[in-house]
This record gives structure tokens, sequence and C-alpha cells, in this order.
């Protein structure tokens, strides 16, 4: 004999399925307590029960004083140390439109920290400031800094256009030997959420990275913020068909843990 699920778990069902289906979008207002529990026959309590496991998914958000709202959905992308390639790369692979806001090109001091990641002695460098966009929708923030060597020669117009991997390889002629990242963890800061859209504090993914030709000359550094929800995935070791061939394989990540 079958029993029915509990009401709380119908109501995930219910939810899910309406989301999946495109009954709810991103950003779309639902049904409230009141009137999932009317349609239940059950009591808020239950409702709420069930609302709170969609929420800790990131399925859906709950907006003080608004009511509850379908969720962004999350933007995966992955890191395979052996091979070279950008978050730009997995996007268009997968199928998305993806574009950038200029917010910043500009030379300035150079600081102690950014002088050792790019291993020069120089005054100045040039900052990058970008906001990038993923099918319409802000989803990080580039800073990045390059010799002022190198910042000469972009054409601000690839800077509305391509990755950095690309404005390096494509508009520069250079070749990049290997990546270094780090993962962390922080939170929005009043300018950092006013730019991309987030509320002060909110949690953010940060990617550090520093990019170097094959003569290990550093290209640049810089770090990528993410707001809302957004995983890395790290590709560690050969692949299912073996290694990688040599030349594609000089890339390397180091995965820091999440700050506290």
């Amino acid at each position: 004999m079958n029993h029915p699920a509990p009401l709380y778990l119908q109501i995930q069902q219910f939810l899910r399925l309406a989301i999946e289906q495109g009954r709810f979008r991103a950003g779309d207002k639902l049904p409230s307590e009141p009137e999932l529990a009317e349609r239940f026959g059950t009591t808020r309590a239950t409702v709420a029960r069930a609302l709170q496991q969609l929420v800790f998914e990131g399925l859906i958000a709950r907006r003080a004083g608004s009511g509850t709202f379908v969720g962004n959905p999350r933007i995966d992308d992955r890191v395979d140390t052996n091979l070279l390639e950008s978050f730009e790369d997995h996007m268009i692979a997968a199928g998305e439109s993806l574009h950038y806001e200029l917010l910043a090109f500009e030379s300035e001091p150079a600081t102690p920290e950014l002088s050792l990641a790019l291993g020069l002695q120089a005054a100045t460098i040039w900052r990058l400031e970008r906001l990038r966009f993923v099918g319409g929708r802000k989803v990080a923030l580039e800073v990045r800094h390059l010799p002022e060597s190198l910042a000469r020669g972009i054409d601000v117009r690839w800077l509305e256009q391509r990755s950095v991997q690309q404005v390096l390889r494509e508009g520069l002629g250079l070749q990049i030997g290997r990546m270094e990242n780090a993962v962390s963890a922080s939170v929005a800061s009043a300018e950092q959420a006013r730019i991309l859209g987030a509320a002060k504090g909110a949690a953010l993914l940060v990617r550090e990275h520093t990019i170097f030709d094959t003569k290990g000359r550093a290209l640049l550094h810089g770090r990528t913020y993410y707001a809302g929800k957004f995983s890395v995935r790290y590709t560690l070791g050969p692949t299912a068909d073996g290694p990688r061939p040599a030349a594609r394989a000089e890339s390397a990540a180091a995965v820091q843990p999440w700050a506290a």
C-alpha cells in the first residue's frame, strides 16, 4: 500500500515542478504561505518548513515584507588544470551570451603588493575594471592590473568584447604559459554592492589569478568578484581518456579554503 508523501514534501515538489516547467521564472513572486496552506489543506508552519529547504538550496529567496520569489539560476564554472581555458570559453560553449561594461582602464601608482605579483619595479601600472554579464545578468566584477608596456598596446574596443585571455593572445599576440588561481570568500563593500546590484555585505566568491607567458613573465594579475549563486569546479589529474598532451598541461591552480 502506497502512502502519500508528507505535505511539506508535496509542497516542495509542486514548487520545484512549477519552476522547472517555467510556470514561475527567475524573479517571479510565488504564492504566499497562506495561499499554499489553503491549497494543500495544511498549516503555515508546514508551508514554512517546505520553503525553508528550497531557500537553503537557493531555488527560492525570501524577502522580508515582500514575499517569496524564484531565485536566479546558479552559474557553474570549472577549472581543468590540464587546460588553459577561461570562464568565457566555458560560458560560450554552454550557449550563453556574454558581454562586458568597461568601468575603468587607466594608470595608477603601483602598490608593493601589485609590484610583487607582477614582478615589476615600475612606479605605475594599469588597472582594468569591467562588469561581466551572462545572459544579460550581472555576474562578476573584474579588477585586473597589468604592466604599462602591455596596456599601451591595447585597443579599448577589445575590452568591451573579449576576455582578457583573448586580449593577450589575439590582440597582443602573446603566448600564455600558465595561470595561477586561488579561490576565497569575501563580503561586498558598499562600492562592490552598488556595481553588482547586490546588498552591502552580501557573500562574494573571489577568484584571484595571475597569468604568465611561456618565459614565466607575469602578464596580468587580478581578482574577479562573483555575486549570487556561483560555483567553481576543479578537475585534478588526467581525464578518463588519459593524460592531456604535454603542450597543454602547463596551467597551475592553487585552491585556498573558504575564508572563515
